[in-house]
Formats: C-alpha cells, structure tokens, sequence
C-alpha cells in the first residue's frame, strides 16, 4: 500500500489486479472526548438514517440496489466508513458516501435514541455481556475509553441533537485519511479524484491527541462481584492494563497471549483448565490494543463452585510460564499461528483495507505488520518468562458474575 498526501488530503492506495469489488473507508481519528458517553455511537448510526437529498428508506434502497455495501463504526480512538462494492460503482457509492459525510441531516435521533437504549438493554440481559461492560468500566475508570453499555445508557437521555451536531463538525477537524483497495485505472486518477471531490477530507496534525487524556493505571488488586442468583455458571474475567502496539513489550505480550489462550484448542488454558481438570465451559485469553492503552486479560465460564479453582488455574498458567522456559516447540507454534492468523485476517480488499487502514490511522506507518512479524520472531523464552512475571507482580481487575452464595470466599 502506498501513501499519498496531496492538498492536505492523505490518500492511501493499493491497487489489487481482477479483483471485481472495491474497498474504499474514510476514517476520522477521535481526538475530543465525548461530552456524554455515546455520543460518537449514536452519530455513527443517525449517518445512514436519511440525509438532505435522500430519506432513510430512499438511501437504503440505493445502497441495496446498486450492491454497495457501507458501514459506519465509531470505536474508541476513530469513526469510520467503510464501503464495498462492484468496480464499476465507484462514482455512485463515492457520491452516496460523500452525502452521508457532508450532508446527514440527523432527523431520526429520537427514534435512534429510543432504538440505541433498546438494544443495551437487551444486550445487557446477556451475562456475559453484562460481565464484559462491568470489567472495562472499572479497568478505565472516567477515562475515554470506558464508553461502555452501562456509562451509554446513563447518558444516552442527556444527549441533544445539538450535541451530535457539534460532534459532527469535530470530525472535520481531526487527522483522517481515506483508504481505497481494488482494481482501479492507476493512483494518479485516484489521487486527482479525491483531491477534486473530497476536499473536507483534508486533514490536521497527526501528531493531535485526545482532549483530557490521562495515563491509566490500576494501583492494587480490584475484585468486583456482580450477584446473579439465577445464573447457573460463574464467569470470570481476570486482567490488566498492559503496554500498546506502541511498546517494544508488545509482541511479547502477543506470543504469550497466543500460548495461553488465544491459540484455541492448542492453548494452555484450554489443555490445562478445560481438558484435564473440567473447570471451563469456556476459556481463553485476549491481548486488546488501543491507542493509549492496552488490555490483556483471561476469561472462563465455569461452574459456580469452581471460583476460586479457576482463579487459582490462571495464577497457576502464569506462574508456570514464569518458572519454566517454553519448548522450541510451542515457541515456534506460537510465532507461526501468529503469522497465519496475520495472513487469514488480511485476505481479501476489505480486510487489508480494514487492517492498513488503521495502522496508518494509529500512525504505526504501512509496514506496520512486517515490522511487528520481525519482532515477533525476535521473541524468545526468557522473554515469556519475563512478561509471566511481570503480570504476576502487576496489579489487577477481576470481574464475577454469578450466585451470590458462590462468591462469599472469593
């Protein structure tokens, strides 16, 4: 993938022979904090409810008869749009896209809103849903990033049209970048359209950080129990607040979360907790990054009996990985199932938009995944022991749900 950067506009391109669908996304970085938690999700949604030209039915109808494909998706460092769709399109969903950025007049945000607070609530009801809200709630405690179903739902009713209207305009005023996959005539075309038709894409410093940005940090172990007499399994997620892509820790954290549990069957908690003593119903581990932070964390669905067993089961994994250097073997599993994992995710136009697209949006530069698979095939036993070690010693956040009587030793 190549960068361009022309009147301001930052335009990235890859240019992939027959292939007959194109990838195109606009992605606008997230650089002000929402004044009420959820606002950027529910101006992601209101985009494709109608705009000054087209009504909500009239824009679902085009996109669906012309097979364009769109989506728009605020996380927690960008707001994005992404569109697929056959070749000779182009010009159609680029008008339709361009539409929606410039032009949405936001008219159904009660309805949304009344839509929005629905769908938590729903999701909510889910146990696991509901675990996951409560853990990275109090993991980013009044930071940005704690955006979560519950901290919506408390300020979804604050929110005015006014303030989807400001937030709005913010995204005009961040770094964004426009991402295009396919088969195309050649980049100068590309790089001429764009800089005729998409000049609001034009974009501000890289280098803009969040408003009110602050370090995370958890000072001391944290356990916090949600009662569900109900409930007949306990989960339980166990984690903490580690190093970005940004740290030279990060690959090291990656091979390790590969061999505990994010390897699928092969994995250590999965042989060891689920196979040979039956504690899990379900069980894993996840090394999530972001653009300040980072999470790795380990999670189980087990019998509510089993609490305090499988709490004891990951300190045991980690322990074990910290006193006892990993086989050539399973280091080498580890690294390849990585790199395969890499390969499976960027595939086709879509998904190498969507992972070049924010490397570069997180201004970890296009060869971003050559660099971090070099690093990754730097990482070596010592280093697994030394990351164990370092979760062992760190403080950290369990989050349980289930029966209150199966909580009263833990």
């Amino acid at each position: 993938m190549k960068h361009y950067q022309n009147n301001g506009i930052n335009i990235l391109l890859e240019k992939m022979p027959k292939t007959p669908r194109m990838s195109v996304s606009f992605f606008f970085k997230i650089n002000k904090k929402e004044k009420f938690f959820g606002i950027n999700s529910l101006l992601a949604r209101l985009f494709l409810q109608g705009t000054k030209k087209y009504s909500a039915v009239e824009l679902s109808l085009a996109f669906e008869n012309e097979c364009i494909d769109i989506t728009t998706k605020a996380k927690q460092d960008y707001l994005k749009f992404s569109l697929c769709f056959l070749n000779e399109d182009f010009n159609r969903a680029m008008d339709l896209v361009k539409d929606l950025i410039l032009n949405s007049t936001f008219d159904d945000f009660e309805k949304e809103v009344f839509k929005l607070k629905g769908e938590i609530i729903s999701d909510l009801d889910n146990p696991k849903m509901k675990l996951t809200d409560t853990f990275v709630k109090n993991l980013f405690k009044n930071h940005p990033y704690s955006s979560t179903h519950t901290k919506i739902l408390e300020d979804l009713d604050k929110i005015t049209k006014n303030d989807i209207i400001e937030a709005h305009s913010a995204l005009f005023n961040c770094f964004k970048s426009i991402v295009v996959v396919g088969d195309y005539e050649n980049d100068e075309k590309m790089i001429e359209y764009f800089t005729s038709n998409f000049d609001f894409m034009k974009s501000c410093d890289e280098t803009c950080e969040i408003e009110d940005i602050f370090k995370l940090d958890i000072e001391k172990d944290e356990i916090v129990k949600i009662v569900k007499n109900d409930a007949s399994q306990a989960q339980i997620i166990q984690g903490w607040l580690v190093d970005s892509f940004n740290s030279n820790l990060s690959a090291k954290i990656a091979v390790l979360n590969n061999v505990l549990g994010s390897s699928g069957l092969s994995s250590r908690l999965f042989v060891n907790l689920r196979d040979k003593q039956g504690l899990a119903y379900t069980v894993r581990s996840q090394y999530e990054t972001l653009a300040h932070s980072a999470i790795f964390n380990m999670y189980i669905g087990t019998a509510p009996i089993n609490i305090q067993k499988s709490l004891n089961g990951f300190k045991d994994e980690l322990q074990k990985l910290a006193d006892i250097p990993l086989s050539d073997e399973e280091l080498t599993g580890a690294k390849e199932n990585i790199q395969g994992r890499l390969k499976y995710f960027t595939q086709n136009n879509s998904q190498i938009n969507a992972v070049d697209g924010y490397n570069f949006m997180m201004g970890l530069g296009l060869d971003y995944n050559e660099r971090f698979m070099e690093e990754i095939r730097q990482v070596n036993q010592k280093d697994i022991q030394d990351m164990a070690k370092m979760l062992l010693s760190m403080p950290k956040l369990i989050t349980i749900i289930a029966p209150e009587s199966a909580m009263k030793e833990v």
